[in-house]
């Protein structure tokens, strides 16, 4: 089905030439390096957009986004990493609009002001452009979800709250994750590192507010976490088994008052 998807999106891009792009297209910089060209259709619904002076994969490369609403505004969305996000918002006030730019893992906004004047040749130059890298795959490329890049931040989460155990209680205690058995949409959509990393976490709490805690523990050297639609917490051996899910409330509480009754 995702090489269906995939296959779909380059299909549709393909038709972007038999759309009419408007003649002038729109220039804008945030006076410290960072231009977005934008060439949008007559229609106004969609555009080719492309970034630079950016250090990031975007950078270069030409989008065909679609002009979607976004909160009270609009904005060129485009689809990346497995998910559609906001390229450039477009505020609409009295003398037209205010621009943003959000580059992609980064949290703030970068305003971006419009040139007064465009040069028309730049719609030709950005078709080229995208149509060149579209043969080479690159906009699919960045359209596929990175599960490594994801894995990556979620360990880290693991890592940190195995590491604070150690500094507060001076014990050994590691949070397993079978990461194998996490698929992509939860991956995605959900901080899972953050949610499995949530005993060892409360661990390393309560060792610091009282240090006699960590005898109560002592006993145990690993937790194994999964992630699932129930939330649990229970004693196997030296091993905590810790089901989280997702949209259960209160888990930290729950955690809590677990540990107290150990």
């Amino acid at each position: 089905m995702k090489k269906l998807f995939f296959i779909a999106c380059i299909l549709l891009s393909q038709k972007s030439f038999a759309l009419e792009f408007a003649k002038y297209p729109i220039e804008l910089s945030s006076g410290e390096g960072v231009n977005v060209v934008i060439a949008p259709t007559t229609d106004k619904k969609q555009a080719l957009v492309k970034v630079t002076g950016i250090n990031h994969d975007i950078d270069g490369i030409v989008f065909l986004t679609d002009l979607k609403p976004h909160g009270s505004n609009k904005a060129y969305k485009y689809t990346y990493d497995g998910s559609q996000r906001s390229l450039v918002s477009v505020e609409e006030g009295y003398r037209c609009c205010s621009y943003t730019l959000y580059i992609p893992d980064t949290r703030d906004g970068t305003y971006l002001s419009k040139k007064e004047e465009s040069n028309p040749a730049i719609v030709e130059d950005l078709k080229a452009q995208y149509d060149q890298q579209l043969n080479k795959g690159t906009q699919a490329k960045l359209a596929k979800f990175n599960r490594e890049k994801h894995l990556g931040y979620q360990q880290k989460n693991i890592a940190a709250a195995n590491n604070e155990i150690d500094k507060q209680c001076g014990l050994k205690i590691n949070t397993n994750v079978n990461w194998e058995g996490i698929d992509d949409e939860n991956l995605k959509k959900y901080a899972v590192g953050s949610f499995c990393a949530q005993v060892a976490n409360e661990m390393a709490y309560m060792c610091e507010k009282d240090q006699s805690f960590k005898n109560d523990i002592a006993q145990f050297n690993a937790i194994e976490c999964k992630f699932t639609n129930e939330l649990k917490l229970r004693k196997n051996g030296n091993t905590l088994i810790f089901k989280t899910a997702p949209k259960a409330a209160n888990q930290r509480q729950f955690i809590e008052s677990y540990l107290l009754n150990l």
